[in-house]
């Protein structure tokens, strides 16, 4: 009978242990999303998890005065810690300690070095601000839609390439649980694209509206939405971008590990969703449609190039000897080349001299890296002397962009004032960063840098352009605006009333034009001529 009683109470004990175990594995299932995948660490830590949860319970549920009991409690332990120290060997055995060389090796095949006579980006196309600026931007437009700004809020935004210029795109979401529910039938009504250029921004409406989304709740949650279809993958995160005709899709990049069972991670495939249906394509990086741009997620990239920087001589060498060791500068930024979203970022030696070696392109989408050796400032000083230049007005730097103005290699960077807005544009010469240069425009801007240039002895090979002269002042009342793009800059097209002409306002020449709004009275300078579209620059607005 005593036997009996004794098989009842371990019975028990087992069958509570189960139970929870399988109770808890099917709500962190559903709400940690883990992979089911034995290269997932996050999966690991979860089973070890749940195999204690399971122990706790059947200790609760058993006598521990039973000698058989205790016995199966040592067992389970047994088992645990042997999870335990079989997950810390994976981890050293795929360490950038035991494996670096091949840390090294990951990116190694993508880079090639180039000239930087070669370097293509414009100050046309570039972005004229950073994610913050554009933020605001974005905040600004919600807070004028009155039927969206008291459902639905902005709570982030990804940088994409279109056309060969930068856009930022920030869907909207509901704001709060409740508003899902209210609103949850007809999706939100779209999402918000910023010209990182004009800085115009506009709601784009979508026809049957965006369901699938980081924002849902329950199975339309985009993450939830992908790990029921595909339970095995391992998926980074996921970011919204436009097709050619602007049609909004969830890209989620497949992740693997090539060192071990939990190092080296890299990309090998891409999953596409579409926003408004659900549907879901995946696709080999070969196969992957050219409109996407966010691929590889930027942290990833960068930290594949530090440990092919880092790592080529050995762990040991990057620590102690450091020859040949260089990394990426801390920040970086986005410069559109063709329909690709590429990082920049500046190249150092470890010892942080504040200076760079050169600097790096990045394609998002393919991985595709150009190196370009080129000695001088490093970004963060260069944003030190535009800072210095306007500490007067307490104005603060972006992240600088390398181009290649009047032929000298130069940062350009925006300035803005306390509330994040862009005041004023730099030029910083790379090699020689206490030439400065600071204006309201990028003309202004320009202008001074070439006279500055000419100040010090540089040789400036491109020929400024010959001003417009302009010689007819008008005032007048807004009645229309047009807009066209012209090798990839924005030109702004104004009637005023009771005019014959429409005005031609180049946005880099006049960035106010972008505030302007039918109704508001304006003065130019055109040039005195009589045709249907005439040149002019705004004055005193």
């Amino acid at each position: 009978m005593e036997s009996k009683n004794k098989k009842n109470v371990e019975k028990n004990g087992i069958i509570a242990g189960v139970v929870t175990g399988i109770s808890f594995g099917f709500l962190l299932y559903y709400f940690l999303l883990p992979a089911i995948n034995i290269k997932s660490f996050f999966t690991w830590i979860l089973v070890i998890a749940l195999l204690i949860i399971s122990l706790l319970a059947y200790s609760i549920f058993s006598d521990l005065k039973l000698s058989s009991v205790k016995k199966t409690i040592k067992v389970w332990i047994y088992l645990i810690l042997a999870l335990v120290l079989g997950l810390l060997i994976m981890i050293l055995v795929g360490s950038r300690i035991v494996r670096a060389k091949e840390y090294s090796k990951i990116i190694e095949s993508y880079i090639t070095t180039d000239d930087f006579q070669n370097y293509k980006a414009t100050i046309e196309t570039v972005p004229l601000m950073d994610k913050d600026n554009a933020m605001l931007i974005v905040n600004r437009k919600m807070g004028s839609l009155e039927d969206v700004v008291s459902q639905y809020e902005i709570k982030d935004s990804e940088q994409i390439t279109k056309e060969g210029k930068s856009y930022r795109v920030s869907m909207l979401d509901y704001a709060g649980f409740f508003k899902w529910m209210n609103n949850r039938q007809t999706g939100t009504p779209g999402y918000i694209i910023v010209d990182m250029q004009t800085q115009v921004a506009d709601l784009v409406r979508i026809d049957g509206g965006i369901k699938y989304s980081n924002g849902e709740f329950f199975s339309r949650d985009i993450r939830r939405h992908l790990r029921f279809n595909y339970p095995t993958l391992i998926f980074g995160d996921s970011y919204l971008e436009l097709d050619e005709m602007g049609h909004p899709y969830w890209i989620t990049p497949i992740h693997n590990y090539k060192i071990g069972l939990f190092g080296g991670k890299d990309v090998v495939g891409v999953l596409i969703t579409n926003s408004i249906t659900g549907d879901i394509t995946r696709h080999s990086l070969e196969n992957s449609p050219t409109w996407i741009d966010n691929v590889y997620d930027s942290a990833l990239l960068l930290k594949q190039y530090d440990d092919y920087g880092r790592y080529q001589k050995g762990f040991w060498n990057s620590i102690f000897g450091q020859r040949g060791v260089r990394v990426t500068t801390e920040g970086y930024n986005y410069i559109p080349q063709g329909d690709d979203n590429w990082i920049y970022t500046g190249v150092t030696s470890v010892g942080k001299d504040e200076s760079n070696i050169g600097f790096l392109l990045i394609n998002k989408r393919t991985k595709e890296t150009i190196y370009y050796p080129l000695g001088g400032a490093e970004e963060y000083s260069a944003m030190s002397s535009a800072e210095g230049m306007v500490q007067h007005l307490g104005y603060t730097s972006t992240f600088p962009l390398l181009l290649q103005i009047e032929g000298q290699p130069t940062y350009l960077v925006a300035l803005k004032d306390a509330g994040g807005l862009v005041k004023m544009y730099g030029m910083i010469n790379v090699a020689m960063y206490q030439i400065v240069a600071t204006g309201n425009t990028i003309k202004d801007t320009k202008v001074e840098y070439r006279k500055l240039l000419t100040e010090n002895n540089i040789e400036v090979l491109h020929e400024e352009s010959v001003d417009v002269e302009f010689g007819n002042r008008i005032k007048g009342k807004v009645v229309d605006i047009k807009t066209a793009i012209k090798n990839g800059n924005t030109h702004y097209y104004i009637k005023l009333e009771n005019g014959p002409s429409y005005y031609e306002l180049n946005i880099l020449d006049n960035d106010r034009v972008v505030l302007l709004e039918i109704g508001n009275i304006i003065n130019i300078e055109a040039m005195v001529k009589q045709e249907s579209v005439v040149p002019a620059r705004l004055i005193n607005n």
